[in-house]
């Protein structure tokens, strides 16, 4: 009887630390870095208490009288406070990649805006330039004419108008990749906003897994104490037979 007195008192504290981080951790509560930090740590801690009480269960059951019945429960119940943990861990990691996510993205969405600012000046600065180019070039055709041959003039011509062209063709293309990236930008918004969805869904289905883990964990708790019980009637038989 005395045995069972203190089994009962070492499993009293190690479940109830163990339902308090729980509590303290419910899911979908983790959802900044800072706090996914705390989390980690603190599951680190949990999991040195947790080891250290169930140990002194464990090791508390070989002065019972159902030894391997003592174990067993030690053993569902040290697994079942590390699910806890696990939670904690999996949620806190899973905030932090998606944080991470997110800032990738938007440094990918800022270089982006940042290219497309840039290639717009370029693109300015290019044009003035070109019409520059083409006022020059003109009153040099226009002073020209007097002295330069039909054919020089029309040479001259031929190569502004190539320049020109090449000028046209650089600023086509710039545009259509100032477009891909102005899509690409677009695809990362997408993308940022489906990996927020899919999170969600995450911390949801965390959530429904931890109801059924604390139904079964009930189940659990009614079953030993069912055990607890017997073993308790068995233990009181036991002291009653002659030695």
């Amino acid at each position: 009887m005395r045995n069972v007195l203190l089994l009962l008192l070492f499993l009293v504290p190690a479940l109830a630390g163990a339902q308090d981080f729980a509590a303290r951790y419910p899911a979908g509560s983790i959802t900044t870095r800072e706090q996914a930090t705390q989390a980690l740590e603190a599951a680190e801690r949990e999991l040195a208490r947790q080891k250290k009480e169930f140990d002194a269960r464990d090791a508390q059951c070989y002065r019972e009288f159902l030894v391997n019945d003592c174990r067993d429960t030690v053993r569902r119940e040290r697994e079942l406070a590390r699910r806890e943990v696990h939670r904690v861990e999996l949620e806190a990691k899973d905030t932090n990649r998606r944080l991470d996510h997110e800032d990738l993205l938007r440094r990918r969405a800022e270089q982006e805006k940042q290219q497309a600012t840039e290639a717009e000046a370029r693109r300015a600065r290019e044009e003035k330039s070109r019409s520059d180019t083409q006022q020059r070039q003109q009153k040099a055709i226009d002073a020209s004419k007097d002295t330069l041959t039909p054919e020089e003039i029309e040479r001259n011509r031929a190569e502004y108008e190539r320049k020109q062209k090449e000028h046209a063709d650089r600023l086509a293309k710039e545009q259509q990749e100032a477009g891909q990236r102005a899509q690409n930008a677009a695809e990362y918004q997408k993308k940022q906003e489906e990996a927020a969805k899919r999170a969600e869904a995450n911390v949801a289905e965390r959530k429904r897994r931890e109801e059924r883990r604390a139904e079964r964990k009930k189940e659990l708790e009614k079953k030993e104490a069912e055990r607890e019980a017997i073993r308790k009637r068995a233990a009181e038989a036991a002291a009653t037979l002659p030695r």
